[in-house]
């Protein structure tokens, strides 16, 4: 399978990184200057969407050099967050379908907030950290040995 022909262009990982400087300083003037809830919001979900944005930017663009043994790498990373994430998936419907009471209040609303702040937001966060992590991480170990 040639990997090559799936993976954008090594400069939208630098735009990425780009969008990602720019969505943390919308974070932070909004944490210093915005008061308004509702304009609160606003800047809320649109660093969402440039942080998810710009972690797919720089995940799936190519390196400056991208050969064989990246290529494993990223299939290395992508086969170890997989398994993350189902063990997370599994972990979550457990819980979900069992209902300890020590764990959720008997509110629905504030069970159903959480459960969607968590998958639409935390969880695609993580796991895209958490791929890039792995395969820089692969790619420094092999460049030290």
């Amino acid at each position: 399978m040639n990997n090559k022909s799936i993976l954008m262009p090594h400069l939208c990982q630098k735009i990425g990184w780009c969008l990602l400087l720019l969505s943390v300083l919308v974070e932070v003037i909004k944490a210093l200057f915005v008061h308004n809830i509702d304009v609160a919001w606003y800047f809320a979900k649109t660093t969402h969407i440039g942080v998810l944005v710009s972690l797919f930017l720089i995940s799936l663009s190519k390196e400056k050099v991208e050969d064989e043994m990246i290529s494993a790498y990223r299939l290395k990373a992508i086969g170890i967050t997989a398994y993350v994430f189902y063990s997370l998936l599994i972990i979550l419907s457990l819980v979900l379908e069992l209902k300890p009471n020590f764990i959720f209040s008997n509110t629905d609303t504030t069970l159903s907030a959480y459960i969607c702040e968590l998958f639409l937001i935390i969880l695609p966060i993580l796991l895209s950290v958490l791929y890039y992590t792995l395969f820089r991480g692969l790619l420094w170990k092999s460049k030290k040995q």
